[in-house]
């Protein structure tokens, strides 16, 4: 195995045990509830396959769903999340980038990256929302859900981005 399986086994584990143990406790006026590995799914490399991204979200919320005692949603939500993040990451990048590329603020200027981020997190929620609640007479709390807890956790990605090192 490569070091760069170990460090994604490593991120997987500590990210993993801060949802679970922290992240999804928290619900901000009965909405809002941050998934932070969403945040992870966001940042991995350009030239990650579709196949593995897939399989490294679905084991992200596999893993949120076992713990927090839901039936697969965040499976679901994560694993159709990633199937669309390249083709939103293809929106916002040019064709001629290498394959080392990683998405970032600093990499795509922080307006690009939020846009990108916010419509990758949104399609996160809504399917989540739209899979908890099932029903359509809910519409305004899947909204009301959808937006507060994509902004609650865009707001940990600007903060872990101000915060992470630049290579």
């Amino acid at each position: 195995m490569t070091r760069n399986t170990f460090i994604r086994l490593r991120n997987f584990i500590l990210l993993s045990l801060a949802q679970v143990l922290i992240f999804s406790q928290i619900h901000l006026f009965g909405y809002a509830t941050a998934c932070i590995f969403v945040i992870y799914l966001i940042k991995m490399p350009r030239h990650t396959t579709r196949n593995e991204m897939m399989t490294w979200a679905f084991l992200f919320g596999l893993v949120t769903d076992i713990f927090c005692n839901t039936p697969g949603i965040h499976a679901a939500a994560a694993t159709a999340m990633a199937f669309a993040r390249n083709y939103v990451l293809a929106t916002f990048t040019h064709k001629g980038l290498p394959d080392d590329f990683t998405p970032g603020a600093k990499s795509l200027k922080w307006g690009s990256y939020i846009i990108y981020s916010l419509v990758c997190t949104s399609i996160f929620y809504a399917v989540l929302f739209i899979l908890e609640l099932f029903a359509a007479r809910y519409f305004t709390t899947l909204l009301i859900g959808t937006a507060s807890s994509t902004l609650l956790t865009m707001l940990f990605l600007v903060v872990t981005e101000c915060f992470t090192p630049k290579k």
